[in-house]
């Protein structure tokens, strides 16, 4: 009798392992699942770190940008061209504008805007993207020209 009295004890102690066995694997399954959300609310975070440092230094060479377009105006102001003076001085009030826009929306309200007004005006891109190359290599001309002058003259 004690033969079979262990052997419902066995049976019953592999019948609640399996049941337990099953717990596990709930339990085990949840934790996966809370570990996938973790990682990837985590991923979501940092991405999003990223991306707003990457548009904060975006904002930051705009208003680099912004420096070097007052100086190309004040060069074509010096050199009496007041024509180009007036263009690059807008170009520099809107690179400013640019700047402060980039620093107060967010990533996803920029990147929808961008769209929108590039599938609206796609010739002023390329405008915008001549001009500011014309512009920009007759303020590094007329700077070459003044920095080749002033090295002409012996130091003492």
């Amino acid at each position: 009798m004690s033969d079979t009295h262990s052997r419902m004890d066995s049976e019953a102690s592999a019948g609640n392992g399996s049941g337990r066995h099953g717990l596990d694997r709930e339990e085990i399954r949840h934790q996966a699942e809370e570990a996938r959300d973790e990682l990837r609310e985590a991923a979501r975070v940092q991405a999003e770190s990223l991306l707003d440092r990457q548009k904060a230094a975006a904002a930051d060479q705009a208003a680099k940008v912004t420096t070097v377009l007052h100086k190309m105006a004040d060069e074509f102001e010096r050199q009496e061209q007041p024509y180009f003076s007036g263009c690059v001085n807008e170009l520099a009030k809107r690179s400013d504008a640019f700047s402060r826009h980039l620093r107060e929306r967010d990533l996803e309200t920029l990147m929808e805007q961008t769209r929108h007004y590039s599938r609206q005006h796609p010739a002023l891109f390329m405008g915008g993207a001549i001009a500011a190359g014309f512009m920009l290599s007759r303020f590094m001309r007329s700077s070459s020209h003044g920095s080749t002058s002033h090295s002409n003259v012996p130091d003492h």
